[in-house]
């Protein structure tokens, strides 16, 4: 299984009908993209690093999986849109071993 986890930060003008506009997209992707087998996404509430607001993260079975996500055409709708309203990104990919 390969976690694709995503760290995010809006901009500080991105209204706030434009991220619900954001969010509604981003949990329609599991519907969208048979690769996309789980999504979990919410607000960071705590931790020892509180650089980034939100997180999603993503499960695919493989990498194969994780790359026909990358090209569909449903992520790349919403792929760019997002990531004009983020002010700062960090992605990890990895693969689970337990």
């Amino acid at each position: 299984m390969i976690q694709h986890i995503l760290h995010w930060n809006y901009k500080d003008d991105i209204a706030e009908e434009d991220r619900a506009r954001i969010e509604a997209a981003l949990e329609a992707l599991p519907n969208k993209v048979p690769s996309l087998r789980g999504l979990r996404w919410g607000t960071v509430t705590g931790g020892r690093n509180q650089i980034f607001s939100h997180t999603f993260v993503m499960l695919f079975d493989d990498m194969e999986g994780l790359q026909e996500y990358a090209t569909h055409p449903a992520h790349v709708r919403f792929a760019a849109p997002f990531r004009e309203a983020c002010a700062a990104q960090v992605v990890v990919d990895f693969e689970e071993r337990i």
